[in-house]
């Protein structure tokens, strides 16, 4: 790779494994990885520390200033505490597609998510952010949009798998079940959803279901050299 310096995001459905493709891709660029949905996650993470409801729009707002999140070596710290172990849970994964479907919620992470980029861009670094909105709304003039995907299968058993890995246990329909139930949530909801036909809208579009992380990677690196 040269040491131009490019900005990539990252969209797609659940588990179809932009959370693992995304900070080795950053790792292979030399370059910050923007984590966007760790924000979410954290917002969560801290609403059910903390006591507030979920379903409760203003309270979740009402939260976000007592709440700092930084990147540092590819861990995640919440109010200067590491929890990068603890946003993987499901309760959190699931909280965070709540919290992310109220504006004011977006608003601020977003800003947060746009300072972030444009800082290590003018310092000459590439970042590759992952998450809903970033071709639209935190990295719109991106060197490359990619919606990476995969069949729903495919990412229910990438899901269990990492599920097991954390030494919980879960069936495979229920994770499937979840995995369904959060393409339609993410599909429909009025704020940042899911892209429909994104290929229609500049993305490249990359099917990983047979695909290695490597030969994902490959192909996103080739794909940027190209264009």
């Amino acid at each position: 790779m040269d040491n131009k310096a490019y900005s990539i995001a990252i969209d797609g459905p659940v588990a179809a494994g932009k959370g693992t493709i995304a900070p080795k891709l950053a790792r292979r660029l030399k370059g910050l990885y923007l984590y966007t949905g760790a924000m979410y996650r954290c917002v969560a993470l801290f609403c059910f520390k903390k006591g507030v409801d979920l379903n409760n729009e203003g309270s979740v707002e009402s939260i976000l200033s007592k709440i700092n999140i930084e990147f540092k070596e590819e861990k995640i710290l919440l109010n200067n505490e590491d929890v990068t172990e603890q946003i993987k849970k499901e309760i959190v994964a699931m909280g965070s597609s709540k919290v992310a479907l109220y504006k004011g919620v977006r608003q601020k992470l977003v800003f947060y998510q746009k300072e972030i980029a444009q800082k290590a861009l003018s310092e000459g670094m590439s970042v590759v952010a992952e998450g809903r909105d970033t071709a639209t709304k935190v990295l719109p003039n991106a060197s490359l949009k990619i919606f990476l995907t995969a069949k729903p299968e495919t990412r229910a058993k990438r899901r269990l798998a990492q599920i097991k890995k954390r030494g919980e246990k879960e069936d495979f329909k229920k994770v499937l079940d979840d995995v369904v139930k959060r393409d339609q949530q993410d599909s429909k909801r009025k704020i940042d959803p899911l892209v429909q036909n994104p290929e229609n809208y500049g993305y490249f579009v990359l099917d990983n279901s047979d695909l290695s992380e490597k030969e994902t990677i490959d192909a996103i690196v080739a794909k940027i050299k190209n264009d």
